[in-house]
């Protein structure tokens, strides 16, 4: 077999196996994690005080979205009025943002507050400024396109209150998506059900948590005090601040059985857009954090296993791209010296491995239907295969295109915390899917 047939096979065998391994090895720690963890650990009501919390909610230019939001957190929730308040950071809104929220204090009274930034100054820096207002012991961090379920916030202070809990830093919930109006903001179900939910109880499984849900989560005061606040240079706040109270020591946690619903990109350049965020912000986290924490393997144990799987799919992606070209480049070769054999034979091998890629990511969505609603989300699954591969494509690209400018921003010290808000739905006026708890 000549050098370039035994090149061409290594380079299959690299880009298709990483995910295959990968969610094979997510399949079973997510069981082991369902099995043991979590079926016997669903929110129970309080059976102590009711704690006093602070819903902080961030505002740069959302107009379509923040009186829904507003209204719903103010009037659907199934916890006493008189035990939690809202805080509305308006970030610099330049379009009717302040105005609805004007209407809105006249309407909720003290219920709700608000603090205007005058410059866009990004999510954390305006949480940070926020949080010296903050009455509440915990603060649930709500974005102004999600709306948690009714029983969410009795639910999240139960993990709290628990044997253990007072070590508890943060909760994240389980994300679904309230627009389903276009075929990308469909097919995200399958992700936001499959890979999302599965990549965190696999990480749960040995201690750990990559990113909090920076749309809905819910902090203890006092740890997010000890770590110094949200990070207001980093891309994304929250893997931030779940790698600094980790590392200090705080317990975090995902709760699948706490479900909201939030905004999702509607077409394919949103998408790309919103996950080139979310790789700079882990490349950010990685490069800047993840020394100190290798230094003491063994005192942040859990943390050395995200460290590695995050490395390793970073540097996966890349080789991913260039191994992709040099394979193109040998296929075309093949192509002009009509060599038949090894060309169909190249692409018979390749297919082969993608369809087991498909097969793994369809193992993965039934598996995390039937972990998250008993398998109702299963309707999405006409979705799965071309999603699937997709999925992947965006996010190595994220990762090729967003390594060097997010190194250079490290370098330079450059803040990267400032946002703009992505493009809403029509979506966001109506009332949540699944709003009763029960269902």
């Amino acid at each position: 077999m000549l050098l370039t047939d035994y090149l061409t096979q290594i380079l299959i065998y690299t880009l298709v196996s990483y995910p295959i391994i990968g969610g094979l090895s997510l399949i079973v720690s997510s069981l082991y994690y369902w099995l043991l963890m979590e079926k016997a650990d669903q929110p129970r009501y309080l059976k102590k005080e009711t704690p006093f919390i602070t819903i902080l909610v961030p505002a740069h230019n959302e107009e379509a979205s923040i009186q829904a939001t507003i209204d719903h957190l103010a009037t659907q929730m199934n916890y006493p009025t008189d035990r939690y308040e809202i805080i509305v950071v308006n970030d610099g809104s330049t379009d009717r943002t302040g105005i609805i929220l004007e209407e809105l204090q006249a309407k909720y009274g003290q219920r709700l507050r608000t603090l205007t930034i005058i410059n866009n100054r990004g999510k954390a820096a305006g949480f940070n400024s926020a949080l010296g207002f903050a009455k509440g012991e915990f603060i649930l961090s709500n974005d102004a396109d999600s709306k948690p379920e009714v029983d969410a916030l009795w639910k999240y202070m139960y993990y709290f209150e628990r044997e253990g809990g007072a070590q508890l830093g943060a909760v994240t919930g389980n994300m679904l998506s309230i627009n389903k109006t276009t075929l990308v903001a469909e097919a995200q179900q399958n992700e936001l059900n499959s890979i999302i939910g599965l990549i965190k109880r696999s990480q749960l499984s040995y201690g750990g948590l990559f990113a909090f849900s920076g749309a809905n989560t819910m902090y203890r005061k006092a740890a997010v005090i000890d770590v110094g606040g949200w990070q207001a240079e980093q891309p994304t706040e929250d893997i931030a601040i779940s790698w600094d109270m980790q590392t200090a020591g705080w317990q975090a946690y995902f709760a699948p059985h706490i479900r909201f619903f939030m905004d999702v990109p509607e077409t394919l350049p949103e998408l790309v857009k919103q996950r080139r965020r979310w790789t700079s912000g882990g490349i950010y986290v990685l490069l800047t954090k993840s020394f100190s924490i290798l230094r003491h393997p063994i005192k942040h144990f859990s943390m050395v296993p995200i460290i590695i799987d995050y490395g390793l799919s970073i540097i996966w992606s890349l080789f991913y791209w260039m191994s992709m070209v040099t394979f193109v480049v040998l296929q075309m070769g093949y192509l002009i010296n009509h060599d038949w054999h090894r060309l169909l034979s190249n692409l018979s091998f390749s297919g082969i491995f993608i369809t087991i890629e498909i097969l793994v990511g369809l193992i993965q969505l039934v598996q995390a239907s039937y972990f998250n609603d008993g398998g109702r989300s299963l309707k999405y699954i006409a979705f799965a295969p071309w999603y699937i591969l997709i999925y992947w494509m965006v996010n190595t690209y994220t990762v090729a295109v967003e390594i060097v400018p997010t190194i250079r921003q490290i370098i330079r010290g450059k803040d990267a915390g400032v946002w703009k808000s992505p493009k809403r739905s029509t979506e966001l006026t109506g009332k949540p899917e699944g709003k009763d708890s029960n269902e």
